[in-house]
């Protein structure tokens, strides 16, 4: 006899205090306060145990991180991106201002969800298509057991 899965099963988190947005979001409450008191980007990242890069990343996404390049790449970006996924937007724009793809990278603030919803299966991660298909077989499961047990919502 097959023994069912308990809904809400499977294996435990390992961390499950881990917060992955609460951390960024305290780390850029840091960089942004040790900013203001006008420290380089080396110091603080020194004082925060982080890279100078991921520092100047963090302000940018705070908003308040402003040079020319800055500015350069979060223009040609936006340009770019209103016609163009998300990839081909970074390499265009590391193509017009001679950067290269992890330069450009580096200047854009940290986004967190989806950046192409609709792109294409043959055009994601494996990862991302692993959970696609994973989503779909819940949504699915879910109908299935709602029709079988008489209950619509």
């Amino acid at each position: 006899m097959k023994k069912t899965r308990k809904p809400g099963g499977g294996r435990k988190k390992l961390k499950p205090e881990y917060d992955a947005g609460k951390n960024l979001k305290e780390q850029m409450e840091s960089a942004v306060a040790l900013y203001d008191s006008e420290m380089s980007l080396q110091a603080i990242g020194d004082e925060l145990g982080l890279n100078p890069i991921k520092v100047r990343k963090l302000l940018i996404t705070a908003g308040v991180y402003e040079s020319e390049v800055a500015e350069k790449v979060k223009n040609a970006f936006e340009e770019y991106r209103e016609t163009q996924d998300y990839k081909t937007s970074i390499l265009s724009t590391a193509n017009t201002l001679k950067l290269s793809k992890a330069s450009v990278t580096s200047y854009l603030p940290y986004k967190k969800g989806v950046y192409f919803p609709s792109t294409e299966k043959d055009k994601i991660s494996v990862g991302a298509e692993r959970q696609r298909r994973y989503r779909s077989m819940k949504r699915w499961r879910l109908i299935r057991q709602k029709k079988t047990s008489g209950v619509w919502f």
